[in-house]
């Protein structure tokens, strides 16, 4: 997928760079459908994570503390 594509959505940073989200992917990974909310107990990381799925949580914990 491009880039551009809306299932994609460019995080900058500013001096700190810049990466790319696919939206939804965490509720993908966790298989939790796309209606219903992450709550922050499923945003933890646990034992049994993948490094990817620890960094999605972590982000998913930082984009939700963001004001947007």
């Amino acid at each position: 997928m491009a880039i551009g594509h809306k299932a994609h959505k460019r995080v900058n940073l500013g001096s700190k760079g810049s990466f790319d989200v696919k939206r939804g992917g965490l509720h993908e990974a966790l298989g939790i459908p796309q209606d219903k909310k992450l709550t922050a107990a499923q945003k933890e990381p646990k034992p049994g994570d993948s490094e990817h799925v620890k960094r999605m949580k972590a982000s998913a914990k930082g984009f939700a503390a963001m004001k947007h």
